[in-house]
């Protein structure tokens, strides 16, 4: 996985805010897959454990997305 964009060096809040959310849909990507695993080793405590945390970075992306579409 590709390291995480420092948002901090970025110049204005719009170019901060689409960073994040590129951020966002990177760990999405990376907790897919290992979601994927412990679903197919048959791991359900786990993978539903997974889930939540995947459907709290998928609120967290709806989320800043919506701040960066009113600005």
């Amino acid at each position: 996985m590709r390291k995480i964009v420092n948002i901090n060096t970025t110049s204005t809040k719009e170019e901060q805010l689409k960073d994040l959310i590129t951020s966002i849909q990177q760990v999405k990507d990376s907790l897919v897959n290992i979601l994927d695993e412990y679903e197919e080793a048959g791991e359900v405590d786990k993978a539903d454990t997974l889930t939540e945390a995947l459907d709290a970075l998928e609120d967290a992306y709806d989320v800043v997305n919506d701040v960066l579409l009113d600005d």
